[in-house]
């Protein structure tokens, strides 16, 4: 797709500017005429352009081509190849938002979910401030909507425009839908939070009486102005800001009133806590150019603008600032507005003093084009780091004062130790003492590097410290910028730890899509090190989430074990091979306070026959016929089939983990010896041969049994192998006695490379971190063939694992894997099951 834009100073002009313009597909008219003026404009476009979709509104501004134009009208002309457009218009009613709201959207919902629009712009009319009730079903739908309210200055004889129809407190909705169809929405507001948390004690509707008991006006003028009484123009600058049933709520002083108390534009209730809110362009300058530069690797087919009346971003007709910075990805479209609309995660609202835009790209299944250099703005006149500077010493001495609590002012006068020295992020200290101190942590997330040892190694401690400073910046950054309205604390918990508190009650499920999105874009981002910018390293994550609250609001924890919960959330993602995993899908019993119970129930298995052996065939990539399978280990606990992810770290710590080897070894000589043609792969840790009961016991086994090449011993890489002088030659006898050995998790682990090929394994099983996404990622594509040829080059046999998808299959058939396994192929079968295709072959 593409858009161009055509301005004309007045109706008669639109037949010389519209010259030799192909019929568009979609036309937006923003126009400075009142309705009365607007007919015959939209009259003339649809017998111009009948078949196309035409929607606009009333304009103070506007904006063609990239240029500000203050006077006549601006057409944004539209071109797709592959989506489709629809269009919607209903009644905009004050007094009923929310079924307004509901009424426009209707039609679109109407369709089957896989046909469903997600991308729309918006046009109001509507001579009040739009309530974010409006967008009600935006929030139940996952709806983007760009947009903004109709308006022009000291008319109300505003307007917006639907195919041939303009009307007044009319609301107009155009959808987008392609197979192709990318989209990428945000925005930039000029202002920072700047001073202590005060609280609302008396408000009447939008009259703000008393903060902290003081009369509002009295607050105004001790802090702005050390007492003295304050201009109203001046008040206008500093809002005041707090976050109400999840919406965010800027009030800006209207008036002063004379029992000082001060008319705002927005009503703030009694018992919300406050802060200023200076609004200054600088702030928001320098904090852009990262979502610019993003934006333009994004390589967008055209950018719609929906710009506050209020910002004055432009000299004469040239932008400035941030539109300025948005115009080298694009020639910029688009509106001023009186109130514009965002969607973010947890829904769209109806912004203020705001520039938002929507990207939208039809390129979204082609390789993405080379994104432009962007000429970043000048830092050295910069008010912003002062303004950082103040706002965060406020927030720093917010968080020491939380995580104190009820402790002593001795133990407040020396708190360095509550921060992190590398990041200057609090610590696992503070967090502690706030969980347990204070009662406003909703959610926490636990962020864990699983890469960071291999980094250490590879580059030293400082550079992996850097790295880990760089994580911290670009998560605060990014929820900074990505989450309207949420407040939330970032903590270092370890050396490779991190964890982020979320101060909102907020459903679980949206917090869970922040942070599980927060994660693929880090795991997509390159990091570079201290010393050398050109060394780019990617991070490997896992993630655990804890909420004090389910879906329903029912308690899943208390606040204080939320760390606890994140935790066990975090392992048993990394067990599982998941992003992330929440407190709230655990299973009951992996709590950390359950872990004796634990034992017992391992134990008890073992005594029943619980203890079972599942097993999960493995094919030839060029043939797809079965070539053997792995045996896994399971438990049936309380009648349900459960994995070893919940309980084998704990039994490894137990002489019960001897046992169940003993098990799973037993179970692999029965199958051996009644199926002569059958092959079976057993799981091994270091522990097994450092054990001295379960290395006497393998030994016997190969005593009695000629396995000739059917039992295949996997050893799991990932544990990291350092023993090499004493463990190869036990692996050579097992070698000498019939029996294979494969390195399992290649790829996961931190093993030095020339050690491990020195143990000549005959199978190298690739670890699915780096073949779940082979289908998408040339990287990991790159790195498995040369690993494949390395292999091959030593006589190496090669398998995959964690095969999900046909399109990774295939890849791995291209490159020559030899072994294919996972549950696109064949899922774990219980032994019967797995049995049961090989009973003819039974002597």
């Amino acid at each position: 797709m593409y858009s161009i834009s055509v301005h004309s100073l007045a109706f008669k002009d639109l037949d010389q500017k519209l010259k030799g313009i192909q019929p568009p597909d979609l036309i937006q008219l923003y126009g400075t005429f009142p309705i009365d003026e607007a007919k015959p404009w939209a009259n003339y476009l649809s017998q111009r352009f009948p078949n196309a979709c035409r929607i606009g509104m009333a304009s103070q501004k506007h904006i063609s081509n990239g240029l500000v134009k203050s006077s006549g009208a601006t057409l944004i002309l539209s071109y797709f190849e592959r989506s489709h457009l629809t269009y919607n218009s209903a009644p905009y009613d004050n007094t009923k938002v929310e079924q307004s709201g509901q009424r426009l959207f209707a039609p679109f919902l109407a369709d089957e979910e896989k046909n469903r629009t997600s991308v729309y712009i918006v046009l109001v009319d509507s001579k009040d401030a739009l309530q974010d009730e409006f967008f009600q079903v935006s929030l139940e739908n996952d709806l983007v909507i760009s947009g903004g309210r109709a308006g022009l200055s000291g008319n109300t004889n505003s307007w917006v425009l639907c195919q041939n129809e303009v009307s007044q407190k009319q609301a107009v909705a155009v959808g987008i839908t392609g197979q192709c169809l990318t989209h990428q929405n945000d925005l930039f507001v000029d202002n920072i939070a700047i001073g202590r948390r005060m609280l609302i004690t008396e408000s009447e509707g939008k009259v703000l009486k008393q903060i902290d008991h003081l009369p509002a006006q009295q607050i105004y003028q001790r802090y702005l102005s050390n007492g003295e009484r304050i201009s109203l123009s001046l008040a206008n600058n500093f809002a005041l800001k707090t976050v109400h049933n999840n919406i965010e709520i800027n009030a800006v002083p209207l008036s002063w009133e004379s029992d000082g108390s001060i008319l705002m534009s927005e009503a703030l209730p009694e018992g919300a806590y406050v802060k200023f809110l200076y609004f200054h362009p600088v702030q928001s300058l320098l904090s852009i150019a990262p979502k610019i530069q993003s934006l333009s690797e994004q390589s967008p087919d055209s950018i719609f603008v929906f710009n506050c009346i209020s910002r004055e971003d432009y000299v004469g007709e040239v932008p400035n600032d941030q539109l300025n910075m948005l115009n080298q990805i694009l020639p910029l479209h688009g509106a001023y507005c009186f109130g514009e609309f965002f969607s973010s995660q947890f829904g769209t609202k109806s912004m203020q003093h705001t520039l938002t835009y929507l990207a939208i790209s039809e390129s979204g299944c082609e390789p993405k084009r080379k994104p432009a250099s962007l000429q970043l703005p000048d830092e050295r006149d910069s008010l912003a780091p002062m303004f950082n500077l103040i706002s965060n010493t406020f927030e720093e001495l917010e968080q020491k004062h939380a995580s104190f609590g009820r402790s002593t002012k001795t133990d407040s006068a020396n708190s360095d130790w509550l921060h992190d020295l590398q990041t200057g992020l609090l610590n696992r200290f503070s967090l502690i003492g706030r969980l347990n101190n204070s009662q406003d942590i909703a959610h926490l997330a636990v962020f864990r590097i699983r890469n960071f040892r291999l980094i250490n190694q590879q580059y030293g401690y400082h550079a992996a410290d850097d790295l880990f400073a760089q994580l911290a910046h670009y998560l605060k950054r990014r929820l900074g910028t990505n989450s309207v309205g949420i407040e939330f604390t970032c903590y270092r918990l370890s050396a490779n730890e991190i964890a982020v508190s979320i101060h909102n009650r907020i459903a679980p499920h949206k917090i869970f899509r922040l942070f599980r999105n927060l994660a693929e874009e880090i795991e997509n981002e390159e990091f570079s090190t201290m010393k050398k910018v050109e060394q780019l390293l990617t991070l490997s994550l896992s993630v655990g989430m804890a909420s004090a609250l389910d879906q329903n609001g029912r308690a899943l924890c208390e606040q204080s074990h939320l760390l606890i919960k994140a935790s066990e959330a975090r392992r048993y993602a990394q067990m599982n091979n998941q992003p992330i995993y929440w407190n709230g899908d655990l299973p009951e019993s992996t709590s950390t306070e359950e872990n004796l119970d634990w034992i017992l129930k391992i134990r008890k298995a073992l005594e029943n026959a619980d203890i079972l052996a599942y097993f999960q065939p493995y094919y030839d990539s060029k043939t797809g016929e079965e070539v053997g399978a792995e045996a896994l280990l399971r438990a049936r606990i309380d009648g349900k089939i459960v994995s070893p992810a919940l309980f084998l770290d704990l039994i490894k710590q137990t002489q019960l983990y001897a046992k169940i080897t003993l098990f799973m070894l037993a179970k692999c000589e029965h199958i051996l010896n009644t199926y002569p043609n059958v092959k079976v792969a057993l799981n091994l840790s270091v522990l097994d041969f450092k054990h001295y009961a379960t290395l006497k016991a393998l030994r016997h086994f190969f005593q009695r049994n000629n396995v000739e090449s059917r039992l295949t011993l996997e050893i799991t890489e990932s544990e990291s192998i350092q023993d090499y002088e004493w463990i190869s030659p036990i692996i050579n006898e097992f070698r000498n006695a019939g029996a294979l050995l494969a390195i399992d998790d290649f790829g996961a682990g931190y093993s030095n490379l020339e050690k491990l090929i020195a143990l000549n394994p005959d199978i190298l099983k690739l670890d699915g971190c780096i073949i779940k996404t082979i289908d998408k990622d040339e990287k990991l594509q790159k790195l498995v063939q040369h690993t494949n040829n390395l292999a091959h080059s030593l006589g190496i046999k090669t398998q995959a694992e964690f095969v999900h998808n046909e399109a990774v299959k295939q890849h791995l058939v291209d490159l020559n894997i030899d072994y294919l396994q996972g549950y696109h192929l064949s899922e774990p079968l219980s032994e019967s099951d797995w049995l049961n295709k090989h009973k003819k072959q039974k002597i």
